[in-house]
């Protein structure tokens, strides 16, 4: 095993000024509030560890850790609370351990070329597309269509259906939008997940071209013959909460996430749409949420917060081995300034820092601040001794 050189990380710039997601690429099969970029645990995974490590993120939320850390032929597990993450995750490692299989993507092709017959009022196997609530987001025109392709998705092999569930996903959110709607100062309504969260509906309900919209995603996503593949048997996705980990005790060699700014998102509101198509409990899932944005105006939030990430901090102990480094990156909140730095001191009581914290400016804003200040993170990293 190769010494680790934590002198590497000096020499990264870590704003990454010109770090974008690739259209067609794994990462970009679907959206995430407050996801990073993929390049953060890529640079930590590669000087932190060596291959064949066990890499764990516990808030995996899209899954971006994973999927970078297969890729630096790392095993991986993949853990968070939300079925939203089980549903992106999923989808993920199929594509990337498999690719999408020519034969299958030739067969739907050929059922999308007559798009205006594309349409059905037929829900969902399991009742999926049948919530009232969608005509709130939906046109019946496009609703019909949306219930079409989930037909397609529900008959795809198991393989190819993981990964239209998630490009699926990613339209119910994209024809949410109103184009060319205005905000109430005359400013052109940006389409941003915190509009879903606050159930803010659309006021004009438009019709999208939502086979069109499938084709374009499905035929950037990368195929079996031009794919590198992975080993899927080196990842394991996980849902459950980072507070009661079912991992046993010493088991990975290194965790790279970044848990929830207080007060800032609202993981499960954020993915509503998905929740409202595929009738999860999305008030169940929300209230167990840490540092969750819609609890922003209770005196008690920090409170919560601090325990909640200090029971964070015990069980992500209990499983690093020994020697075993811990690389978080957190922002800062406006409206609690300073906990960042507390999270940190919390989390150096159990693990010494051995590097950082250190400040990054985020190319893209990660999450919705109406004060609109310049974000900030902080990257640092502990060792168990």
């Amino acid at each position: 095993m190769a010494p680790l050189d934590l002198t590497r990380l000096e020499r990264i710039d870590w704003n990454f000024p010109r770090a974008t997601t690739l259209r067609g690429s794994v990462q970009s099969i679907h959206w995430f509030p407050g996801n990073f970029i993929g390049q953060i645990p890529s640079a930590l995974i590669q000087v932190l560890s060596n291959p064949g490590d066990l890499v764990l993120d516990p808030f995996a939320g899209s899954a971006t850790t994973a999927i970078e850390a297969l890729k630096l032929k790392r095993k991986v597990i993949a853990s968070d609370r939300l079925s939203a993450f089980r549903l992106i995750a999923n989808a993920k490692l199929a594509l990337l351990t498999n690719g999408l299989n020519n034969d299958f993507l030739t067969r739907l092709r050929n059922k999308l070329v007559f798009e205006q017959q594309c349409r059905t009022s037929t829900i969902g196997c399991r009742g999926e597309g049948g919530n009232p609530d969608l005509s709130n987001w939906y046109s019946d025109d496009t609703l019909s269509q949306l219930k079409f392709l989930w037909k397609e998705v529900e008959n795809a092999p198991p393989k190819e259906g993981l990964v239209l569930r998630a490009i699926f996903s990613d339209i119910l959110f994209q024809c949410a939008s109103t184009p060319g709607s205005k905000t109430r100062t005359g400013k052109k309504r940006r389409h941003h997940w915190g509009w879903v969260a606050d159930n803010v509906h659309p006021r004009t309900l438009v019709n999208h071209n939502v086979i069109e919209l499938f084709r374009e995603r499905v035929e950037a996503l990368p195929r079996q013959s031009s794919f590198e593949q992975f080993n899927l048997h080196h990842a394991l996705v996980v849902q459950q909460d980072a507070r009661s980990l079912a991992i046993t005790n010493n088991a990975v060699d290194l965790i790279v996430t970044s848990p929830p700014y207080i007060g800032m998102i609202d993981y499960t509101h954020a993915n509503r749409l998905l929740y409202l198509w595929m009738n999860w409990p999305l008030v169940d899932e929300r209230k167990d949420e840490i540092g969750a944005r819609y609890r922003r105006s209770r005196r008690n939030l920090l409170a919560e917060y601090t325990k909640d990430m200090e029971t964070c901090r015990d069980e992500m102990y209990r499983v690093l081995r020994k020697q075993g480094l811990c690389a978080i990156v957190l922002g800062e909140s406006q409206k609690y300034p300073g906990t960042a730095t507390q999270i940190f001191e919390l989390f150096s009581e159990l693990m010494p820092l051995v590097w950082g914290p250190l400040p990054r400016t985020p190319t893209r804003r990660r999450v919705s601040d109406r004060l609109a200040a310049e974000p900030i993170e902080h990257i640092a990293v502990f060792q168990k001794l």
